[in-house]
């Protein structure tokens, strides 16, 4: 069993940004690698979920690993994305990144790893009192309160959260966790 595997996720189907977000560039690269390289930074175990007509047209990443979410939760946000790589790839500790967040940078993940400890479920991020619970770090244990609330179509991370042991960490700065879900977005922040 490894110690960290990060999760890039990127099987959304950006309906209000029009095409794929994880293929949106900024300074010429696309989003996508801003996750996966900032994630390079404290694992070299990456996973990315991707939607499968996204995989084609996505950057090469050689030191990834690509999967799309198992069946029968395919399609259902976030928890099969992270429940996909629980069920494939063994490690105590998982590091999730959306493939939209083209600010993030590697101090940020390196203060979550700071407050690893055994009586943590998970480890996220609370900016400016918003809870970001797709750049944060799960522990194993959740594997099995994730699949059941797959089974039951209970998808929201905040519903989750709510049911395990979290440490919020909290941080002012929100430029690292700006994720962009529309074009307005994207013109307004990032060209």
């Amino acid at each position: 069993m490894k110690d960290l595997i990060g999760i890039v996720l990127a099987g959304g189907q950006s309906k209000r940004f029009g095409k794929p977000k994880a293929l949106a560039k900024r300074n010429g690269k696309e989003f996508i690698l801003y996750s996966f390289e900032t994630l390079r930074s404290i694992t070299k175990n990456i996973i990315i979920v991707v939607h499968p007509e996204l995989k084609k047209d996505l950057p090469v990443i050689d030191q990834a690993i690509f999967i799309t979410d198992i069946e029968p939760y395919k399609g259902k946000g976030p928890l099969a994305g992270l429940f996909s790589v629980m069920s494939q790839y063994e490690a105590k500790w998982y590091m999730v990144l959306p493939c939209d967040v083209p600010f993030i940078n590697d101090h940020i993940l390196k203060i979550l790893q700071l407050y690893q400890d055994e009586k943590w479920d998970a480890i996220l991020p609370r900016v400016n009192k918003r809870i970001q619970p797709l750049v944060a770090l799960y522990h194993c244990r959740v594997k099995e309160e994730i699949k059941s609330r797959l089974e039951r179509n209970e998808l929201s991370m905040k519903h989750l959260l709510d049911n395990i042991q979290v440490k919020y960490i909290d941080l002012i700065d929100e430029q690292p966790f700006m994720n962009i879900n529309t074009k307005e977005e994207y013109e307004k922040f990032v060209r």
